[in-house]
């Protein structure tokens, strides 16, 4: 998912248009007649140009960063939550010690702030000059307009993602579905493999679940589903990725150089499972076949087919359940 916090320019964003951004932003700098406008973002590492009009004056290009102490104009924009207009910088001792003011000799300074639909702070779109100016109030309510093409982007961001969310989120279980895993999944392989990293795969499978929808009926079914969803969400790292493929069938996908951590982390699922049976499930025992491989980098393939091996150990163990309960 998409992580305000990290730079727009280092995601994948299919709703925000950098090609856009910056044909507003040269735009802007014709209109302004200005040799610097760009698109700052702030996060918690600082501020960074998303883009920047290619005039030939201009000092601050695409992926520029400012550390977060930096006494920049937009930090105060974005601290006050207003528009900021200062056209003689030099002559104000306040904006002295500004970087772009000392080191790149700027002079003016028009910004307005961007803001995410959350109503949390984006950034700035800011115009400057080396010279002093004299913006009218036109020309400032005009830099608002453009900044609402920004937001809009960011708007459609949002929703994509929401959409994205719903299509690949099993409902139940809150974990990815199958379209949303074998995704998510193969992007985590990949990595593995650029990494060095093996990839440990365990697969699950929630035992005797036709029975109990007989029995109970599928309501209780489904809470046995959910609380077996929730096991595995107890016990994954964030950086695992987990998905229901099946009806009753669940995969994790995890980087280690650990064997032992697959077999460990079986038996947590297995006991968080345990504890999980309160309520309707109080009066149940349920129970869960996990078949689980580590696979070294050179031994690593597609997806589809490393979970395929897995499912066969799945398999096995619930064999050895099954050949366990008939011998009692």
């Amino acid at each position: 998912m998409f992580n305000r916090d990290e730079w727009i320019l280092e995601q994948q964003n299919p709703m925000i248009s950098i090609k856009k951004w910056q044909t507003t932003v040269d735009l802007i700098a014709n209109l302004y007649e200005s040799p610097i406008v760009h698109i700052l973002q702030c996060t918690g590492r600082g501020y960074q140009v998303v883009v920047g009009s290619n005039t030939p004056t201009n000092p601050f290009r695409a992926g520029h960063h400012f550390p977060p102490d930096s006494r920049l104009f937009s930090a105060r924009v974005i601290s006050r939550g207003a528009p900021l207009y200062v056209n003689h910088a030099a002559s104000m001792a306040e904006w002295r010690e500004n970087p772009v003011v000392r080191e790149h000799r700027i002079n003016s300074f028009l910004a307005v702030p961007i803001y995410w639909p959350d109503g949390v702070s984006f950034g700035t779109i800011c115009v400057l000059d080396f010279a002093v100016t004299h913006y009218s109030r036109t020309y400032q309510d005009l830099l608002l307009q453009f900044r609402d093409l920004v937001e809009g982007d960011l708007l459609l961001n949002n929703q994509f993602l929401q959409l994205l969310e719903l299509s690949t989120r099993d409902e139940l279980t809150r974990l990815f579905n199958r379209r949303g895993f074998f995704a998510e999944a193969d992007k985590h392989v990949r990595l593995a493999q650029r990494l060095q990293q093996s990839v440990g795969i365990m697969y699950l499978d929630l035992d005797h679940l036709k029975q109990l929808n007989d029995d109970y009926g599928h309501r209780l079914g489904d809470k046995a589903i959910a609380a077996l969803g929730t096991a595995i969400r107890n016990v994954m790292r964030d950086s695992d990725v987990a998905g229901r493929i099946g009806g009753d069938e669940f995969v994790v996908v995890l980087m280690t150089p650990d064997e032992q951590s697959l077999p460990k982390m079986a038996a947590r699922v297995r006991a968080e499972l345990k504890q999980l049976c309160q309520g309707e499930l109080a009066d149940l025992t349920l129970s869960v076949s996990i078949g689980y491989r580590l696979f070294p980098v050179t031994e690593i393939s597609v997806i589809d087919r490393m979970v395929s091996l897995v499912d066969e150990r799945m398999y096995e163990d619930k064999n050895n359940h099954q050949q366990q309960l008939d011998a009692r």
